[in-house]
């Protein structure tokens, strides 16, 4: 994965990604984030329910005012999409 462009800057996909791994050290499991119908989604699978909230928060730092859907599962879970708007 190319994490900047060339003129040196990440993408928002990108940053959102890389904020969640920070805000989580690196908990979240098949990290994606992806653009999908103009929404990004955010996929993984998270150790424990505190670490999708602090996914979830990581993500929010970015995405104040934007909507994202959050497909992060718990544990052995089957994936459960989450709307979060702001």
């Amino acid at each position: 994965m190319r994490l900047t462009h060339s003129d040196g800057v990440m993408t928002l996909l990108e940053q959102v990604e890389t904020r969640v791994r920070q805000s989580t050290h690196g908990r979240i499991r098949n990290l994606l984030v992806e653009e999908v119908q103009g929404r990004l989604v955010i996929r993984g699978q998270a150790p424990s329910h505190h670490a999708k909230q602090l996914a979830l928060h990581g993500a929010l730092e970015l995405l104040s005012g934007d909507r994202f859907s959050s497909v992060i599962t718990v544990g052995r879970s089957t994936p459960v999409a989450e709307e979060v708007a702001v």
